[in-house]
């Protein structure tokens, strides 16, 4: 709802403050007092185009404001406009472009007349009618959310499909490599012991040699250390007591011995296991042949091999994974694809049961708006996509969160004229009288809290005015409307009367608003009746007629 309008050099508005009620607001004024100018202000704030010439004469920028109250809160809008057409939009205060304004404060206001904002000529709201007349949402809600979970499931599907064709070679590469690296059987510690070995081997024949000899001096030979120490102590032992370190010495020898002999036993045993072993020596040169390359292959050294077999591992599981992934995948659109369909369908044979019904309804309303030769046919139909979401008995189909199907209303506002579609055909005054009969037959779903109303009451008269006006008031139970008019009918319904007057200061034109109520209200009715010149008959007429609203509804859907 609107609370209050704020706008400064606006056109001819210089300062204007106009404040709203709930109900039904009915604004009347002369003509060129600046009435719509107030409608197109409204437009700004709901994201209207702006123009440098929407700016007062002299001034370099003009500035509209209004306080809405949605769902219990109150929203400041701004616009300013400056004469150059540049304009800038602000919600609380906070800067807004002007796509995202019209997606906010469009939901509050729908405009009808000759503006931009007619919800009427955006074909894509029509189903959005239909599907709240038929009371289609809950089911709709259920399609959206299969849709949206279709739509993303599909996107990763996509997204995954390519990086797994794009990585399948990488991944080929991968798996090579990590079955050199397991076939390696790679130990931090082996490298060492194989080049011991190694060396080891490769000197063999003359170690051997050398061990033997070492052998020979140390027992075998008849010069052999261990001999030689042997006899030795044989002829020191006639000397034994005689000197404490003689016999001290004596004793070293006989360790001298035994050491001796202990190293020609060990020399001896090595010797045996120190042989030339030509095939084993060929096996140890292949294997550090072997690591050597895989060495230079995976950074350098054994550790960092392995740390690549690691890494190479994660690798590959993270492939299997996605390609795991890939199947879910498959299979999970396989189902939403299923479940989309069977719900696109069952919605679309409710819209198409309920189309019928929709326009004969709005028919019936219409008739009573000075309209009774206007026929209204609400046209469904789906599109073929190649590549679409909604596959049906193999063909696909366009389609988003509403379904498959595009709906249309049509109309021929006279006997014997083609069909053609609303928005391409419809004059301003019947589209607002064409939205009001669809208002009224969805007053109770409508979620939009203000509807405003401009030349709503263009080519009617007598009882059509006493119509239009009765379903103004009757549409106004449930919220804000805001209707332009210079019929008294359709003034005289109304719960908050503003009237907008203009005269001239220092050579400029000036407008103002007031609430008129009472008396002034009496007199502006009767002025409508009349003209300028009010005579006690306008005066009595207009009385009568602002007496006669009833408290019931006089206009309802039929059925």
């Amino acid at each position: 709802m609107i609370e209050h309008l704020s706008i400064k050099n606006f056109a001819v508005i210089r300062e204007l403050e106009v404040p709203f009620s709930p109900g039904l607001n009915v604004i009347t004024g002369e003509t060129g007092s600046g009435k719509s100018i107030l409608i197109d202000a409204i437009g700004l704030l709901v994201g209207g185009r702006a123009a440098g010439d929407m700016v007062r004469t002299g001034e370099a920028v003009a500035v509209v404001e209004g306080e809405f109250v949605h769902d219990g809160s109150k929203r400041l809008v701004r616009r300013l406009v400056r004469a150059g057409g540049a304009s800038r939009s602000f919600v609380d205060d906070a800067p807004l472009k002007l796509a995202e304004l019209e997606s906010l404060s469009g939901s509050w206001v729908d405009l009808h007349g000759q503006h931009e904002h007619q919800s009427l000529l955006r074909v894509a709201t029509h189903i959005d009618y239909l599907d709240d007349y038929a009371g289609l949402r809950p089911d709709r809600e259920v399609l959206a959310h299969t849709y949206h979970h279709l739509v993303r499931v599909s996107r990763e599907l996509a997204e995954l499909t390519t990086q797994l064709a794009r990585d399948k070679e990488l991944h080929e590469l991968h798996v090579f490599q990590l079955r050199e690296l397991d076939a390696a059987h790679l130990s931090p510690a082996e490298e060492a012991a194989l080049d011991k070995e190694h060396k080891l081997l490769s000197q063999a024949d003359e170690l051997h040699r050398l061990l033997a000899t070492l052998e020979q001096r140390l027992q075998k030979d008849q010069t052999a250390v261990a001999g030689e120490l042997s006899s030795l102590l044989k002829k020191l032992d006639r000397f034994a007591g005689l000197s404490e370190e003689l016999d001290a010495i004596t004793k070293r020898l006989t360790s001298l011995r035994v050491e001796a002999e202990d190293v020609a036993y060990e020399v001896g045993r090595f010797g045996t296991t120190v042989k030339p072993d030509p095939r084993r020596l060929s096996e140890l040169e292949g294997r550090l042949a072997e690591l050597e390359a895989l060495k230079r292959k995976y950074g350098g050294t054994i550790e960092s091999a392995l740390r690549q077999m690691a890494d190479l591992r994660e690798a590959v599981d993270r492939f299997a994974a996605s390609d795991e992934r890939l199947g879910q995948l498959q299979t999970d659109r396989t189902r939403l694809e299923e479940a989309y369909a069977a719900e696109c369908l069952a919605l679309s044979s409710q819209r198409n049961e309920a189309r019928g019904q929709l326009a004969q309804a709005i028919m019936d309303v219409l008739a009573r708006l000075d309209m009774p030769g206007t026929e209204i046919v609400v046209r469904q139909d789906q599109t073929l996509a190649t590549g679409g979401l909604c596959v049906i008995d193999g063909q696909a189909y366009e389609s988003d969160s509403r379904g498959y199907d595009q709906v249309e209303f049509y109309i021929s506002p006279n006997p014997g004229e083609d069909l053609r579609p609303l928005a391409k055909i419809a004059s301003g005054g019947e589209v607002s009288r064409i939205m009001l009969g669809i208002k009224t037959v969805l007053a109770e779903f409508d979620p939009v809290g203000t509807l405003i109303f401009d030349e709503i009451d263009s080519g009617i008269s007598g009882s059509t005015a006493e119509s239009v006006g009765v379903a103004l008031a009757d549409l106004a139970r449930s919220r804000q409307v805001i209707v332009i008019t210079h019929l008294p009918q359709i003034a005289a319904r109304g719960s908050h009367h503003l009237t907008i007057s203009k005269r001239v200061e220092a050579g400029r034109t000036m407008s103002r608003v007031q609430v008129v109520e009472n008396e002034s209200r009496q007199r502006e009715v009767a002025r409508l009746l009349s003209g300028a010149d009010i005579t006690n008959a306008s005066l009595d007429q207009a009385a009568e007629l602002l007496a006669s609203p009833s408290g019931e509804p006089a206009l309802k859907p039929d059925g």
